[in-house]
Formats: structure tokens, C-alpha cells, sequence
């Protein structure tokens, strides 16, 4: 049976996981910019309306480039195991290992990148349930009964 539809929605999935990396790959270079690093302090202090005392803006965007780092670790492991998953369905080999390896993905990816990942765990979740739900085309032959 061909997984045409699986492989296809894998592959979406694996390419929207690969632009989240991109996305945080930005933030983390964007983020050891030092132009970057005075403009935020600079908008900090002229914003009066805010109440931003206390707030060391060197920590708060080392903590923000260390959470996008935990996303691009977090995207890169779902896009391997995406990649695992078609060669699971390749030729029908282990079409309900790969189900469950995509639905346990896309929730966890979603859930642990706080939502970023959510269209792209949308995509494996659909994946994976279509290659559970979907079964072999049964054959009767009905040669025995003509007699």
C-alpha cells in the first residue's frame, strides 16, 4: 500500500520544524548583537509608562536566546524522528510504530515549545493518525465459490 499522504504531511511537518530552527537561529544571533543589546536597554528607559525597574536586560535576553536554543534542540530531535518515520512508511514497513512515534512527537513538540511548533505538530499529528487509521486493502477472491 502506498503512504503517499503520510509521507507528504511528514514531510510538511519536517520542513515547518526546520523553520522554526531557522526563526530561533535568529533570535539566538540577534540576540548577541550588541546593537541589538543597546536598543533594548535604550527602549527600556524611555518607556515610562512601563515599570521596568530591576530588570537586567543582559539576563533577560540570555535567557530568551537559552529558551531558543531549548526550541531548536526540541525541533531538531522532532525533525529526525520525522525522518525516521518516513523510512518507516517507505514501503509500508512499520506504518503503526511510525503512527505512534508521530503523534507522541507532535504533541510533546508542541507542548514543549510552548505552541510555536503547533502548526508543524498539526501536520505530524494528522500524519500519524492517518497512517494508524488506514488499513491494507483486503483481496477476496471469490474463485472457490463459482463452482
Amino acid at each position: 500500500m502506498k503512504r503517499t499522504a503520510e509521507i507528504v504531511l511528514t514531510v510538511i511537518g519536517m520542513v515547518l520544524f526546520g523553520l522554526v530552527i531557522g526563526l530561533m537561529g535568529v533570535v539566538i544571533g540577534v540576540s548577541d548583537n550588541e546593537g541589538f543589546r543597546s536598543n533594548v536597554k535604550e527602549m527600556l528607559q524611555q518607556d515610562a509608562e512601563m515599570n521596568v525597574q530591576g530588570i537586567n536586560v543582559d539576563q533577560m535576553i540570555d535567557s530568551i536566546s537559552n529558551g531558543a536554543m531549548f526550541f531548536i534542540i526540541v525541533s531538531v530531535v522532532s525533525l529526525l524522528l520525522g525522518l525516521l518515520c518516513i523510512f518507516f512508511l517507505k514501503g509500508d514497513k512499520r506504518p503503526k510504530a511510525a503512527g505512534i512515534i508521530l503523534i507522541l512527537t507532535a504533541i510533546l513538540a508542541t507542548v514543549v515549545t510552548i505552541g510555536i511548533a503547533l502548526v508543524a505538530g498539526a501536520f505530524y499529528l494528522i500524519a500519524g493518525i492517518v497512517s494508524l487509521v488506514r488499513k491494507k486493502k483486503v483481496v477476496h477472491d471469490d474463485s472457490w465459490s463459482s463452482a
